[in-house]
């Protein structure tokens, strides 16, 4: 048990200086009688002999425990980034939190057999321990929890296709994942000291339902920014169709916000700004999801060469069946003789088929490739 001499005692209180006008209020000389007690209390109790080892433990996990980790794998492995290794990757994320942790509820634990003399005093120090205890748990609780899925967050998007831009409201579901833990840490915390949470929800109810008359556009354009960052109708650098109260829209994504306008940039390099509630009831076309671009056309010959219009079309048709561009087995390839033009008296021949690119530069491609050599056959 640790033993502090009662002299000892009262000089480390008593060492302030007070000018005799300062020590004659009857504020300052309460207050100084009162510190001086609870010091005097706190330093003849037993605990006060647990308290030291403890905080101990607290210096030793915030300035110790991380040189001594690196050191130990530096005995057993030599090479390599110690901040990008896995054992500080555990340190730092589980073992440290978990000192910490231990070290500020042994505090509390200590502190809580402390009884002051007076009962404002007693009142302080419950209040206090309670606070730390419970900031400790949900802090230590919470941030372990974070650095857990962060891992499984990185872990899953190395498994994934580093080509692949489309997650499927991957990232947006591991950011409520983030959101959920942190309310849910609030909201235990509140518990802890003593706090009805169910309160604070049913205000926060009451609150959400003034701010949706209050601000309803507003509210209306987060929900449906949390709508497409789930889906992932489109993402940046896409290329999409879309009519906006009747104004076509045509451009590459370049900005999807939450509460800000997504940002499009259109075929003549303007910036188009479109409230992301107007794609909750607007028709999308997604070009850069296709799997296919489409020829659909129809090539004009002269009606003096009616005498030759099988042979054409057997040759077109020979044509599309030896591009390796063209889509032979899935989808349709047609060429055929299709009506007169009653203006020109031109033979129309339709031609339908399908290009596999995703790109419309190699579609333009294949379409004018196969144009220059049905010219050639003519």
């Amino acid at each position: 048990m640790l033993y502090v001499p009662s002299r000892y005692r009262a000089l480390g209180v008593r060492s302030f200086a007070l000018p005799v006008s300062l020590q004659e209020i009857p504020l300052v000389k309460s207050t100084s009688v009162a510190l001086t007690r609870s010091c005097d209390a706190l330093l003849a109790n037993p605990a006060t002999a647990l308290v030291v080892p403890v905080i101990g433990i607290i210096v030793f996990a915030l300035w110790g425990f991380l040189p001594l980790m690196k050191d130990i794998r530096n005995r057993f492995d030599h090479g390599g980034n110690w901040k990008k290794s896995p054992t500080y990757l555990i340190s730092t994320s589980y073992l440290q939190p978990l000192l910490l942790w231990t070290g500020a509820t042994l505090v509390c634990r200590a502190l809580d057999p402390v009884v002051l003399p007076s009962a404002a005093s007693q009142a302080v120090k419950t209040r206090l321990v309670t606070f730390v205890r419970s900031l400790s748990t949900v802090l230590a609780t919470a941030y372990i929890l974070t650095s857990l899925i962060q891992q499984l967050q990185k872990f899953l998007v190395d498994m994934r296709n580093p080509n692949d831009s489309r997650s499927m409201g991957f990232d947006f579901t591991v950011k409520a994942v983030y959101t959920g833990i942190w309310i849910a840490a609030i909201s235990l915390f509140m518990e802890l000291l003593g706090f009805n949470t169910q309160k604070w929800i049913t205000a926060g109810g009451f609150g959400t339902v003034l701010l949706t008359l209050a601000g309803r556009e507003i509210f209306t354009n987060f929900l449906s920014s949390v709508m497409i960052n789930a889906t992932r109708p489109f993402v940046v650098n896409e290329w999409i169709n879309t009519k906006i109260d009747g104004v076509e829209v045509s451009g590459i994504v370049e900005h999807v916000g939450w509460w800000s306008p997504t940002i499009i940039r259109g075929d003549d390099r303007e910036a188009i700004y479109i409230p992301n509630h107007k794609f909750t009831v607007s028709i999308l076309r997604n070009n850069t999801q296709r799997t296919h671009w489409r020829i659909k056309t129809y090539l004009a010959l002269s009606h003096m060469d009616a005498a030759k219009i099988g042979t054409i079309v057997a040759d077109m048709r020979k044509v599309l069946a030896k591009n390796p561009h063209i889509e032979q087995q899935r989808l349709h390839r047609r060429v055929f003789f299709e009506k007169i033009d009653p203006k020109t008296q031109a033979l129309m021949i339709y031609i339908s088929c399908f290009v596999k690119t995703s790109h419309f530069e190699e579609y333009l491609n294949v379409q004018v490739m196969s144009t220059y050599l049905h010219l050639c056959l003519q």
